[in-house]
């Protein structure tokens, strides 16, 4: 390469330098970017913590299986709640007017107690004004309430006369008619009593 050709390639390098058109820094100037370079905080800003994400909202089949639940709920509140607060159902019933001294009276048999229109089982719950109440704990044949009341007997507990309920105990009951019978197919649940109404109702 000849000198001449070396002087032009120069002439094209300066003016291809953006910079070739500006003064020369001087040293004052250097040293003063050097040290506003040096002072200027680099620290990274802190990038904000991820906020947890929200939690997504109930979906319309979700509103309809909740709103199935409390239908449900509320449905079997209006049976259980009104079948609480009923009231007991009552049943009535009579002793037998029979005159014992005149009446004669067989021996109590399965098929005697079972001839009747009510058996069943009940505790006396109260006696008060000569009314007894009885609570039934349990029904063998017909239907009978929650309570039987019966006007409490007043004659000699002897064979056809009417029975005299004693508090705290528990009766084994016969009905014809709505009457309790009064000659032993009624009285006290006594395990010879018990075994004839076993035999005579054995469902």
């Amino acid at each position: 390469m000849n000198r001449e050709h070396g002087d032009d390639m120069r002439r094209l390098l300066r003016r291809a330098d953006p910079a070739a058109s500006l003064a020369p820094v001087g040293d004052d100037r250097i040293t003063r970017l050097a040290e506003d370079a040096m002072n200027t905080d680099t620290t990274t800003p802190k990038v904000p913590a991820a906020q947890p994400a929200p939690s997504p909202r109930p979906g319309p089949l979700r509103w309809v299986f909740a709103g199935a639940g409390a239908l449900a709920a509320a449905g079997a509140a209006a049976f259980v709640i009104p079948a609480l607060l009923a009231p007991p159902t009552v049943t009535t019933l009579q002793l037998s007017e029979a005159d014992p001294l005149t009446q004669m009276c067989a021996q109590i048999t399965p098929e005697i107690v079972a001839s009747g229109d009510l058996a069943f089982r009940a505790d006396v719950e109260s006696i008060e004004g000569g009314v007894v109440t009885l609570r039934v704990t349990e029904r063998f044949q017909g239907e009978v309430g929650d309570l039987v009341r019966v006007e409490q007997g007043d004659d000699e507990p002897i064979d056809g006369a009417p029975i005299v309920f004693r508090a705290g105990e528990t009766y084994l009951v016969s009905t014809s008619a709505e009457t309790i019978g009064s000659c032993g197919e009624s009285g006290i649940a006594t395990p010879e009593l018990e075994a004839i109404y076993a035999e005579a109702f054995p469902g």
